[in-house]
This record gives C-alpha cells, sequence and structure tokens, in this order.
C-alpha cells in the first residue's frame, strides 16, 4: 500500500455495451447507469461512497441532474451529493479527473464516478411548438446530431472534421480499414470478464463483429464524403452502455486491496477542426509532467472515435501498436459517448491487471478540439 493520501481506483466495471437499436434499447441512460452502481456496489467489502459525479452527455428526457437520481436510486443516503458533466466524449473520463481531485483535495468519502448513455433512446425536438404553430412545415432536429455529432463552432459533423484531419495528415482509407478490422480481431479474442458487470438483457458486447476483414471494410462507401475515407465501418459504432469507477485515498480503503493508483491527469485544446488530434498535446503533458516517455508506458488507451484518428494520435506520439487498445477500441466495442471516458479506463486498469501490472494511459479527443489523458498504476 502507498501513502494515505495517495488516489487509488477501489472498483471499476462497466456493462456489456448494446449496439443502436439493440437489447438495450429503451433501458434509458439512468436505468444503465443504475444497473452499473448496483453491480459495482454489490460488493461489501468496498468503503461505501459518500458523493457520485456522473457524465451524460444526452441527458434529454432523463431528468434533472441524473447523478442525483442515480445515487438515491441506487441506495446511497440523501445526505449525499451528485452533480453530472456533460463534456461530450471525454465526459466519463472528466467525471474520474473531477472526483480526484476531490478527493485530492481532502474529501472525506471515497467518491462514485463515471457515466452512462443511451444513444438508442435520444429523442428528438420540436422547437417552436410551446409558443403554436401557425402555418407551414416544422423540423425535428435529432439530438444525437445537434447535441452530439455536430461541432457547433465548425458546423461540421465530427466525421466531417476527420476527413480533413486525416488529409492533411496523410492517412489512407486502407490504412483505417485495417485498422478497424484488427479492433474487432483484438475485441472478439479479448477477456472481457474481470471488468464486465451483469445485466439481465446482455451478457456480451453487441457490437463486436469477429471475421471483420479489410477486404470486407473496403466495399463499404464514405459516409461524409464520396471521396472520402470514414465509413460506417471504420468509425466507432453507436452504443448503449454504461461504466463506473469507485475512487478513493489510500486511508479510505480500510481493508480493501485497490486496483490501481492514479498518478496525475492532463487536458488539453486545440482547434475544433483538429478535435480527433487533440490526445496528442493532452499525452505530450501529462508524460512531461511525471518525467516519463512513451517506452514507460505498458499499455495504452486511446479511444476509437475513427480509424483514421487513431493513426494520426498513434503517428505523432509514436505508440507502439501492441501496446495500444491491445483489446480493441470503440469501434468494435462502441462508443456511447457519456460512458467512454471511463470505459477506456476501465479496460485499461483491467487489462494492466491481467498482463502483470504497470503504467497505462487512457485519453481521448472531445468535440470542439479538447483532449484529456489519465495517468494509472498497477502494482
Amino acid at each position: 500500500m502507498k501513502g494515505s493520501r495517495d488516489l487509488f481506483i477501489a472498483a471499476a466495471g462497466r456493462l456489456p455495451l448494446g449496439r443502436y437499436g439493440g437489447a438495450l434499447a429503451g433501458e434509458g441512460a439512468v436505468g444503465l447507469g443504475l444497473a452499473t452502481l448496483q453491480g459495482l456496489l454489490a460488493d461489501p467489502a468496498l468503503p461505501r461512497p459518500g458523493k457520485v459525479v456522473w457524465g451524460m452527455a444526452r441527458s434529454h428526457t432523463q431528468g434533472m441532474n441524473p447523478a442525483r437520481t442515480l445515487a438515491l436510486k441506487a441506495g446511497l443516503p440523501s445526505d449525499t451529493p451528485a452533480f453530472t458533466v456533460n463534456m461530450a466524449c471525454g465526459s466519463g473520463l472528466q467525471a474520474a479527473i473531477l472526483a480526484a481531485q476531490d478527493l485530492r483535495d481532502g474529501a472525506p468519502f471515497p467518491i462514485l464516478a463515471g457515466g452512462s448513455e443511451a444513444m438508442s433512446d435520444t429523442p428528438h425536438l420540436l422547437p417552436g411548438l410551446r409558443w403554436g404553430f401557425r402555418m407551414g412545415h416544422r423540423t425535428l432536429p435529432d439530438v444525437m446530431h445537434q447535441d452530439g455529432l455536430r461541432c457547433p463552432v465548425t458546423g461540421l459533423l465530427m466525421g466531417e472534421t476527420i476527413e480533413r484531419l486525416v488529409a492533411r495528415r496523410g492517412i489512407s482509407r486502407a490504412e483505417a480499414d485495417a485498422w478497424a478490422a484488427e479492433s474487432h480481431r483484438r475485441a472478439a479474442a479479448a477477456d472481457f470478464g474481470p471488468e464486465t458487470l451483469p445485466h439481465p438483457k446482455l451478457d456480451r458486447d453487441e457490437c463486436i463483429r469477429p471475421g471483420t476483414t479489410p477486404g470486407a471494410l473496403s466495399q463499404l462507401a464514405p459516409v461524409f464524403d464520396p471521396a472520402g475515407q470514414v465509413t460506417a465501418g471504420n468509425a466507432s459504432a453507436l452504443s448503449d452502455g454504461a461504466a463506473a469507477l469507485l475512487l478513493a485515498r489510500g486511508d479510505q480503503l480500510g481493508g480493501s486491496r485497490p486496483l490501481a493508483r492514479i498518478l496525475g491527469w492532463s487536458e488539453a485544446g486545440v482547434d475544433p477542426m483538429d478535435m480527433g488530434e487533440a490526445p496528442v498535446p493532452a499525452v505530450r503533458r501529462l508524460l512531461d509532467r511525471h518525467g516519463l516517455r512513451v517506452p514507460d508506458i505498458a499499455l495504452w488507451e486511446l479511444n476509437e472515435a475513427f480509424s483514421a484518428q487513431v493513426l494520426v494520435c498513434q503517428r505523432q506520439l509514436g505508440l507502439p501498436p501492441d501496446r495500444l487498445n491491445a483489446t480493441g477500441g470503440a469501434v468494435a466495442l462502441g462508443h456511447p459517448i457519456g460512458a467512454t471516458g471511463a470505459r477506456i479506463l476501465i479496460t485499461l486498469v483491467h487489462q494492466l491487471r491481467l498482463r502483470g501490472g504497470g503504467l497505462g494511459v487512457a485519453t481521448l479527443g472531445i468535440g470542439g478540439g479538447l483532449g484529456l489523458a489519465m495517468l494509472v498504476e498497477v502494482a
């Protein structure tokens, strides 16, 4: 055990990720989050949390401050503070960072952090209805696009910004398809047992397609630009899911043995057009703060919003492909936006434990041009 003021991940788990319109459709982001918290807290040996910090990027129809709803429905006392974080793709990881900062500053209790997203259940809106319609047609904006996939600064969908980024960085369609096929291969072969919590409607990650090949992916049409390279096969899958971590200082662990130690975190901003490579400055800042180099890191989890985007970051940082997303990424598993930041951290911790420990970094790019990264250690 390290010092009593060190920060630890005492528990970490996630639901199986459901495909868009699949087994978890209709559960709602609060419902998915509740199943996750109940599964995580079922272990009586864990210290009891005194706060909840929860990521959710599409909270429409989920009620005010879903984190508070989750805390109370999970059986935590009524004096448990809770708040919801919306940092788009970074919501779940930012929730963990905020919890770690609170603990570092003296929070008297362990903190639950994580996120959930029910992308299958995001609604359409009907603006203007409040004051009535007289004549003419009306549009029904899709929350998925308006509040998630489209950048309000550039006016472009995330995939459109990636097309411009990879054209400038020289990533080919064949390279992106090869990475996507490898993501499915690794995910199909992976052992996710230690990190997966039960759900009565789903017992496996639903988006993985074993046997996916670059040749098959090459037949798919580009989505955003007829001459481009981003397709439904080499971009992250829309999905439903939830992921949660219990964070605590050493003096709050009681007799429980932690999974990992949190060493630090970083944030970065880039031009919104360059959103996809925002992990690069975030990772460089994190490594510099700790006097580390890329070879010092045993495993990397870099969210696969798009295969080509991962390759842009991998080449700029010089990340070893065999240590990067070793069990596949969001292209194969899915990207439930509010949960993904927590999901990649959870996968990182459990895979480090399965592989003998060491240092690991979880990082992701965020719509609007932001990057987050967290450094952990498994002894």
